[in-house]
């Protein structure tokens, strides 16, 4: 067991940005110097788009049903969003 951690401590002296976890995320301080990403204005209108073509794709009564089907449950996912 000692070997294993004096391993895992001689692999993250060399990383930048300080000792990662298992899954290269920086341990230490949560949150420091992170900000959370508010979507931009374009991102916004850029999902309510596809929502919008996702509605009417649905509602298309040319299309098959089960493609139909399959569309209201994904907008079902995203109601209220």
């Amino acid at each position: 067991m000692e070997r294993l951690t004096q391993e895992r401590s001689a692999g993250q002296q060399g990383q930048p940005n300080g000792p990662r976890d298992p899954l290269g995320r920086q341990i230490g301080a949560a949150g420091e110097g992170e900000e959370t990403a508010v979507p931009e204005e374009m991102e916004r209108q850029r999902a309510q788009d596809i929502l919008d073509e996702l509605r009417a794709r649905a509602q298309d009564a040319r299309r098959p049903e089960a493609e139909r089907d399959y569309l209201r449950r994904l907008l079902e996912r995203f109601n209220g969003s």
